[in-house]
């Protein structure tokens, strides 16, 4: 039996039940127990393995802000919810922590992967389900480089990654703790026009340090975070504008990191958009932002900058958005 966010979930109770501290039942103690009792009757029990050709093994993997997360599941025809193999998570070791979201996201596949490998075997087949769906740019052509000395080891990880599992359907969510409901008939792989569809990338900006003094004016850093504030998740996005040397902060509740970034070049469009910048160099230290809009200007752009049906908001007077 696995109980997703089980240390969070009883925390409360266990401030109580601790020696040293006053016993005091409040209110946060008994939604804790009632969540936790209803947690316990909709538990989902551990299958085991099973193999053939029409089984489906789903590895979802996550990063946090605290470790890696990952679980394993299987599905039959027939059957209307999956069944999971197990849960792993593990801390941060070492420089980990410093990692870029993208890279946490990338180590947390490999870690799973390998997890999975000794349950299912190196035989079967596994699709990959990452919390970040941009993840999919590794099945699909060269590895970015990140100009340091890492590179060999992402190149190590991706490789794995890429041999073992194929990318799933990148709309699903991340982890599948929340998700027993496993449709049936539902589709993990890529559809035939997404398999076959080739994406320009966007033009990428030469370093800061490397644009003309004039075009200085219209660049732009980003930066996204998040923390845990109580039961709270809280994010914090951060624009800065290097020749003004001004900074403009957003906040809010209830997302990522990821999130953060997202909103941070969303701030950052608004900015040039208000002031009529005629362009915007967009530099950013997360690969999630910067292979998503590499992967998805000129599709938008072929589009009309319409995206269902909706203005995308990044056609920016028409001109190519370039990216640091």
């Amino acid at each position: 039996m696995h109980i997703p966010e089980y240390r969070q979930i009883v925390s409360p109770l266990y401030l109580v039940t601790r020696k040293k501290n006053d016993f005091h039942w409040g209110p946060e103690q008994q939604q804790a127990f009632a969540q936790i009792k209803q947690e316990i009757a909709h538990a989902v029990a551990l299958g085991p393995v099973r193999t053939g050709p029409d089984v489906k093994n789903v590895l979802y993997s996550a990063a946090g802000n605290n470790g890696l997360s990952w679980s394993l599941w299987q599905k039959v025809p027939g059957e209307t919810r999956g069944r999971p193999l197990g849960f792993w998570s593990q801390s941060y070791r070492g420089s980990e922590a410093n990692y870029t979201p993208t890279e946490k996201e990338i180590l947390a596949a490999y870690e799973g992967v390998q997890a999975a490998s000794e349950v299912i075997g190196t035989e079967a087949q596994l699709l990959l389900a990452p919390r970040l769906p941009v993840l999919g740019w590794m099945f699909k052509g060269k590895v970015p480089s990140t100009h340091h000395a890492t590179d060999a080891t992402w190149s190590k990880w991706i490789a794995l990654i890429t041999q073992r599992a194929r990318i799933g359907n990148p709309n699903r969510p991340g982890i599948l703790e929340i998700i027993t409901n496993w449709l049936e008939g539902e589709n993990f792989g890529l559809t035939d026009e997404e398999e076959q569809e080739q994406v320009t990338r966007a033009e990428e900006a030469p370093p800061y340090n490397q644009l003309p003094a004039e075009e200085t004016r219209y660049a732009l850093f980003t930066d996204g975070s998040c923390r845990i504030v109580g039961m709270n998740r809280k994010w914090k996005a951060a624009v800065w504008s290097p020749t003004r040397q001004v900074a403009q902060a957003t906040e809010g509740e209830g997302g990522s990191s990821q999130l953060a970034e997202l909103k941070a070049v969303q701030s950052a469009l608004d900015i040039a958009e208000r002031e009529k910048w005629p362009k915007l160099y967009l530099y950013t230290n997360s690969w999630m932002v910067a292979n998503a809009l590499w992967g998805w200007l000129d599709r938008w752009k072929k589009a009309n900058w319409q995206c269902r049906g909706n203005q995308s908001g990044l056609q920016m007077s028409g001109k190519t958005l370039p990216l640091g």
